[in-house]
């Protein structure tokens, strides 16, 4: 006797089979799209934001090259840079300069030459610095001497100096840097665990911000009367009574036509009742802090450079080692072509990060 079988539910388990693989596959594909729209959404993003930063770059440096270009022009007719007042506070707008539609374009200075060169302070002007920013006496005197040290060579055949950090306690140890400092987070390292520049969380503090505005990390040899305020003027050794005449002298209201630039040091000890010579007093620019800013609705993209506008001025330099017995010699740079550039660049940043302490105090 035959027995039939029957095939209706083994085909039935098959369809159920072919069913979840199927549904298993389209929400793998669905989640995968969504994870790819999803990124290149991101990514059209990163690149829109990237196209539109090296757009606001390319203006920011095409305004600071109009600057360059006027305040080239007002140093070739009057032989020297001294103040905006002369007629160039407002450079694009003089050149006619046209931002992109949408974009605003801002151009401001800042005289270097108008604060104290700290690379040839003294420790006495340091110390009137530090106490025009709101430190003590006391601790004044003590972190002048230190600034002092750590700027300048160690004197040879010398004792221990007890009257700076000992660095070799820090983590990591480092010793001091014996040259000009190179940035003013490197403030930081020099004063070690005395948080006078740095809280300890390492937030710059009231006096960082104070004494930023009134020295330079640039190395000059005369301070701007036509800029130079009155903390800067008392560490070089004007009288109260003279820097007040000079501050009343800046407030008072010119008669038309006049400027109050002073072009030359008599100008000036006319004015202040003083005798100051023109070894530590001058009355041009010598390094001048140009600051372009270019926005866009929220945006805003900065470009800062400093410029030597005299001959005197000079950006911190590295430290050249003799080479040691043993190292190869490395053949002379060929001699590059000069490029008569109206300028000479001292440095230059692009959105830079709020200072903080760096990272190798001796790099």
């Amino acid at each position: 006797m035959a027995f039939g079988i029957s095939r209706a539910p083994r085909r039935a388990r098959d369809r159920g089979a072919v069913i979840v693989l199927v549904l298993v596959t389209i929400m793998l594909a669905a989640f995968l799209l969504t994870a790819f729209v999803r990124r290149s959404g991101t990514e059209l993003l990163a690149d829109a934001r990237a196209a539109n930063t090296r757009s606001l770059r390319a203006d920011a440096y095409s305004a600071m090259e109009t600057t360059l270009a006027v305040l080239a022009d007002f140093r070739a007719v009057d032989g020297a840079l001294r103040s905006p007042a002369e007629g160039w506070e407002d450079p694009l707008a003089d050149s006619g300069f046209e931002p992109v539609a949408g974009r605003d374009v801002e151009v401001t200075f800042e005289d270097e030459s108008a604060k104290l060169s700290l690379p040839n302070a003294s420790e006495a002007e340091i110390q009137t610095m530090l106490e025009f920013s709101g430190v003590e006496r006391n601790q004044a005197e003590h972190l002048s001497h230190v600034l002092h040290a750590w700027g300048h060579d160690a004197p040879k055949d010398a004792s221990a100096d007890l009257d700076v950090p000992d660095y070799t306690r820090a983590d990591p140890p480092y010793q001091a840097a014996h040259r000009a400092l190179r940035s003013w987070g490197e403030l930081a390292a020099a004063e070690l665990d005395e948080h006078v520049f740095f809280d300890d969380a390492g937030r710059p503090t009231p006096v960082f911000d104070s004494f930023r505005q009134e020295v330079s990390l640039l190395s000059f040899r005369r301070v701007n009367l036509n800029a130079a305020r009155a903390g800067v003027l008392t560490a070089l050794g004007l009288g109260a009574g003279e820097v007040q005449s000079l501050e009343d002298y800046r407030a008072r209201p010119k008669p038309k036509g006049d400027t109050g630039v002073f072009r030359s040091i008599t100008e000036a000890n006319t004015v202040m009742g003083a005798a100051v010579s023109g070894d530590r007093y001058g009355t041009n620019i010598e390094a001048l802090r140009i600051n372009v800013a270019v926005r866009q609705g929220a945006v805003v993209y900065r470009l800062s450079a400093v410029v030597s506008a005299g001959t005197n001025a000079s950006a911190p330099q590295r430290r050249t080692e003799a080479a040691k017995p043993g190292t190869v010699e490395t053949a002379p740079l060929p001699e590059r072509k000069a490029l008569n550039y109206p300028f000479t660049v001292l440095e230059i940043t692009e959105n830079a990060e709020p200072t903080g302490p760096i990272a190798s105090p001796t790099s």
